[in-house]
């Protein structure tokens, strides 16, 4: 999260008022990296102690939807990586407070603001590919076994691969197809990666049916070679087929192309954002919209949930 810090340190729409981390370890990890922490003993009293507009939330996943209830209750709005909680009943009771107190929920989709993603649904939206009947995506992530926080490989703190990373995929798909999930068809995790800690569902893929008709399939898998990061051709690629041909579209690439029905293959273009998300969320807290942006939030973080249940409930 100290990524998060220095971009709100550096946007002139916000000001850091204080920080806390209970944890000393993560404390000293993070003070290297400059981040400034109020003198307190617990974030009770940092929530009594700040007069914060907004709480920028970054604990381990299956502590965040206490610590953000805890948040809200205290009038905070809100500002989180994904995912945004773990348990279905976490996202209840952080939906019920933001709506009855009017206090905005944002969590760091960024996928949202990518540019060459941004092309592809420019080019959905004009029509160009007419109804969307499939869409494939991969979000293959690298394990980073021993670079990663040791919490996120500890049993009961991580809430699920699918839970983890599909948020983004599953964000992105209901924008492209105006639609929600409908019908989980399939879900899987297994390990097979790190083997240090079996318990540790590293791998996962999945298959939804959209309320559009829309038919779904991914892997959001921790199985990318650790060499190349997040720089290989299965970050974040989605191919959407619809009555007029196929797009194929990668975060890392601003290379986004139209294969047609018929016709010559065309070279889409990226768009460029007109803001970033921490702007955006900014703009609305002083606006009228504060509803119907937490709405988007939380549908996305509802039926992610549901495909990690299914994955929960099912042999693997």
């Amino acid at each position: 999260m100290t990524g998060l810090y220095n971009d709100l340190k550096s946007n002139p729409l916000f000001e850091i008022s204080g920080a806390f981390e209970a944890d000393e370890k993560t404390r000293k990890a993070a003070e290297e990296k400059g981040v400034e922490f109020s003198n307190l003993n617990s974030f009770d009293e940092f929530l009594k102690n700040t007069d914060a507009d907004v709480v920028a939330v970054g604990s381990h996943y299956a502590a965040r939807g206490r610590v953000i209830i805890e948040a809200l209750k205290a009038g905070k709005h809100i500002i989180a990586d994904k995912p945004l909680c773990t348990k279905a009943e976490e996202l209840d009771k952080i939906r019920k407070i933001a709506n009855e107190k009017n206090l905005a929920v944002c969590i760091l989709l960024s996928l949202r603001k990518n540019k060459s993603l941004l092309g592809a649904l420019n080019a959905v939206e004009s029509g160009m590919l007419g109804k969307i009947n499939n869409i494939i995506f991969e979000g293959e992530h690298p394990l980073n076994y021993g670079k990663r926080a040791s919490w996120y490989f500890e049993k009961g703190k991580h809430g699920g691969t699918i839970n983890d990373i599909a948020v983004h995929g599953i964000d992105l798909v209901r924008i492209f197809t105006h639609s929600d999930v409908e019908k989980v068809i399939g879900a899987r995790e297994w390990n097979f990666f790190a083997k240090e800690n079996p318990d540790f569902p590293d791998s996962a893929q999945f298959m939804i049916k959209m309320k559009s008709g829309a038919g779904v399939i991914a892997d959001v898998s921790y199985s990318a070679p650790n060499e190349y990061g997040y720089s290989h051709p299965s970050y974040w690629h989605f191919r959407i087929f619809g009555e007029n041909g196929m797009i194929d579209v990668r975060e890392g690439s601003d290379e986004i192309t139209f294969y047609p029905s018929s016709g010559e293959i065309i070279r889409l273009n990226p768009v460029e954002p007109e803001k970033d998300l921490i702007t955006e969320f900014a703009e609305i807290i002083k606006s009228n919209s504060i509803k119907e942006y937490n709405k988007e939030m939380f549908d996305s973080t509802e039926q992610t949930l549901m495909i990690q249940k299914y994955s929960d409930n099912s042999e693997h």
